[in-house]
């Protein structure tokens, strides 16, 4: 079933849609969901109950924060592909997801222009303790709007508890607890106490509800209340549960990684910071990191800063050194930094498996490219054998354009070297299957960087299958 040119939102009523998540006219306008559309689909599996559980007040119309959902289905691979299912037709695809509990996960959709954050859970769950079942959850839940929202008492409690094991009230859940306390009658109240008793002292509930009835949130001893609710919430076969998950968990991240490599290459005036930096603007939720660094990581210290009243470089003018490096010098300022990549390409790895976008700028490519800048008198072959022990990005954008055009953004190389360094990265990456060609002198940055997030989301909804 296809919904051509429908909102995507419309589909994604049972998950979280974080605001974070929303970018360019999303955040600052927000957007317009047809009422007609929010409810679920009329196809969705049998069985799949569901409750926004929070959050939810001024949906349709506008996202202020965080929308908690609940989702009955066996597991949390099936949730994604419900909801991969689900947007078929509206040309949002999920793209990314990241599974934190055993009962939890977030992840990400977009059409290649737009990201959305879409979090959800089959329980709640906090470091592998069930705490609250999506039975319990879905337990009495009502139609608000033309969607789910639990009872009164449940979402009280889920809120509660949820703030009490963060440790921190935020203003928005202080009003929403006051409000939903105030509204209860009294026989929802007593429930309410009824069910606070799996996870705070009797003493201390009454305690906690006056402070929630005035509004004194600050009079809470927080700490009291987390460490008893821990305790509570805490059994040998949940923990036992968790620790096996938790090894499988970060068995698939280091296998499959959810970060991504990215590489700019490109001769001066081809727009990479430039580029660089409205790629991490659009990326920032579909990641939980964004790392962006210049030729290397640089874990170890540039040549220049360990000696002694070093003259410091002249970094606006790369190819204005007057004397060329002999062999020997050559040979060991690149082992030095050659240690300095590999060392570097540890943290990448890692970052990867962190959900990290590492975006690198020039990377070790550049030495064979651009040789006068780094003062390298050293072979092409020399160069390429040693590639062979880097890293290898998941792709590598290869920014070119008009050689004219270029020399008049920048002129600190000669239209002859643009050329030169143009011939060799084509020659050099053409046939690389990983390598993308991306002309800044034809189109806006904008559009430049809707080329390049379109082959990235295409490479991370290959990587994984749900």
């Amino acid at each position: 079933m296809a919904y051509p040119g429908k909102n995507p939102l419309s589909r994604v009523c049972l998950f979280n849609c974080s605001k974070s998540g929303m970018s360019g006219k999303w955040t600052q306008k927000g957007y317009r969901v047809d009422e007609t559309d929010w409810n679920w689909r009329s196809d969705c599996p049998a069985g799949a109950g569901r409750s926004i559980i929070h959050s939810y007040q001024y949906l349709p119309d506008r996202f202020d924060s965080d929308i908690d959902t609940a989702i009955n289905v066996p597991n949390i691979k099936d949730a994604i592909k419900l909801l991969d299912d689900t947007l078929v037709g509206t040309g949002w695809r999920v793209i990314q997801f990241w599974r934190h509990e055993n009962y939890a996960a977030d992840c990400v959709i977009s059409n290649d222009d737009e990201f959305l954050q879409v979090d959800f859970c089959t329980h709640y769950e906090r470091n592998g303790r069930v705490v609250i079942s999506v039975q319990e959850l879905l337990d009495g839940k009502r139609m608000y709007k033309n969607f789910y929202i639990p009872k009164p008492q449940t979402e009280f409690t889920y809120v509660l508890v949820k703030k009490i094991l963060k440790k921190v009230f935020s203003d928005g859940s202080k009003q929403r607890l006051t409000a939903l306390w105030k509204a209860m009658n009294e026989k929802e109240r007593q429930e309410t106490k009824a069910g606070l008793k799996r996870f705070i002292a009797e003493d201390q509930i009454n305690e906690i509800l006056e402070c929630v009835d005035s509004s004194q949130y600050n009079l809470i001893d927080l700490e009291r209340a987390h460490q008893l609710l821990k305790k509570k919430t805490s059994n040998v076969a949940d923990n036992l549960h968790y620790k096996v998950f938790d090894l499988k968990r970060r068995f698939e991240r280091i296998v499959h990684p959810t970060g991504l490599f990215i590489v700019l290459l490109g001769v001066d005036g081809a727009g990479k910071t430039t580029i660089a930096e409205n790629l991490k603007a659009r990326y920032v939720t579909a990641f939980r990191k964004i790392d962006h660094y210049h030729s290397r990581v640089r874990v170890l210290k540039d040549i220049s800063q360990l000696k002694k009243d070093a003259t410091p470089i002249d970094a606006s003018n790369p190819h204005g050194k007057k004397q060329k490096a002999g062999k020997f010098t050559s040979v060991a300022k690149f082992g030095y930094y050659f240690l300095d990549f590999l060392i570097g390409n540890v943290k990448i790895a890692i970052a990867k498996i962190k959900s990290t976008l590492v975006l690198v700028e020039r990377y070790y490519y550049d030495y064979s490219i651009d040789k006068v800048r780094y003062n390298l008198n050293l072979s092409d072959k020399f160069l390429s054998f040693f590639e062979h022990f880097v890293l290898k990005p998941d792709v590598i954008f290869i920014l070119t354009g008009d050689s004219k055009k270029l020399l008049d953004r920048k002129h600190e190389i000669t239209i002859d070297e643009i050329d030169e360094q143009k011939r060799k990265l084509n020659e050099k990456f053409i046939n690389n299957p990983k390598a993308v060609f991306i002309d800044t002198t034809e189109g806006t940055v904008d559009e430049c960087v809707n080329k390049m997030l379109k082959e990235c989301n295409a490479i991370m909804r290959k990587r994984r299958k749900w």
